[in-house]
């Protein structure tokens, strides 16, 4: 029983409230003489108040408006001849057999020949995809179809690259 009730104290004192200190007054130091010092070499840019008003940017001079200039000239025509664009595949086929992969492919142009089945390597399997499309309620009729020849088709999220014509 008394042990009891020294637990029960213990407790209660633990579990007391603490007040906060205050501090009566404010508190102010002066931190500048930690401060490293830091001397510049460079004179300041000055302007006439005219400039600031009628040129809000400084135009580019020299070899960096020409690397600039090179750099956007490249992403130009990169853009230019076409793009990455999110899309769907059926794959057909996935396994290790190089001939099983080539008559699957046979079989799918005999049937499917306007979704243009490739076969492609990563090693260690042979896939077989057909089609590109870039609208998944396409995808999936065309899908259906393929399913019906090929109960293992799977239509699988891919990124393509799309040539503008």
């Amino acid at each position: 029983m008394r042990f009891n009730r020294l637990i029960i104290l213990i407790t209660l004192v633990a579990c007391k409230a603490t007040t906060p200190t205050s501090s009566s007054g404010s508190y102010s130091e002066d931190l500048s003489v930690h401060r490293p010092a830091i001397e510049s070499n460079e004179k300041p840019l000055e302007k006439s108040e005219q400039e600031i008003k009628t040129e809000p940017y400084a135009p580019l001079t020299g070899h960096i408006r020409q690397e600039l200039d090179s750099i956007a000239k490249v992403a130009y025509s990169l853009n230019k001849e076409g793009r990455y664009v999110d899309g769907f595949v059926i794959q057909v086929y996935s396994g290790n057999d190089r001939n099983e992969a080539n008559r699957t492919r046979s079989k799918m142009y005999e049937l499917f020949a306007d979704l243009q089945p490739k076969i492609s390597y990563h090693q260690p399997n042979f896939r077989v995809k057909a089609g590109r499309f870039t609208n998944r309620l396409r995808a999936n009729r065309i899908h259906q179809e393929v399913k019906e020849e090929f109960p293992r088709a799977l239509l699988i999220p891919e990124r393509f690259f799309l040539k503008y014509e």
